[in-house]
């Protein structure tokens, strides 16, 4: 449920960003169907908001409403934050899962390391 909310009162924002940054692909305004943004939105929200439980999706609602309503600039850097911190921690695991992982040594350098200790 909470989902939904995140969905109807902060993704249309984030589209928003993406439209001005660019971030489209000319076919108009950028539909964002990523979960995990979704997610991480969500915590992020619940967290600056103080929102905690599985029983706070109204009480979200109408904090971001609120928030939206009273400071519309602030509320808009919050997200653009959020999305900042976000794409960063996208970036950064994506970099992590093309490391190279430690080559093992081949068979025959391996088989000559333990001639060498067995024959001492």
């Amino acid at each position: 449920m909470s989902r939904t909310v995140i969905h109807d009162v902060v993704i249309p924002i984030v589209q928003r960003i993406l439209w001005e940054n660019r971030y489209h692909r000319g076919f108009g305004a950028p539909m964002v169907h990523d979960i995990r943004l979704e997610e991480f939105l969500e915590e992020e929200m619940r967290r600056h908001f103080g929102v905690m439980g599985a029983d706070g999706c109204q009480h979200l609602r109408e904090q971001l409403e609120e928030a939206r309503k009273n400071d519309p600039y602030s509320f808009e850097q919050l997200v653009r934050k959020l999305l900042d911190q976000y794409v960063r921690l996208a970036a950064k695991l994506r970099s992590a899962k093309k490391i190279p992982k430690t080559q093992k040594k081949s068979s025959d350098q391996t088989k000559k390391r333990k001639k060498k200790v067995y024959i001492h």
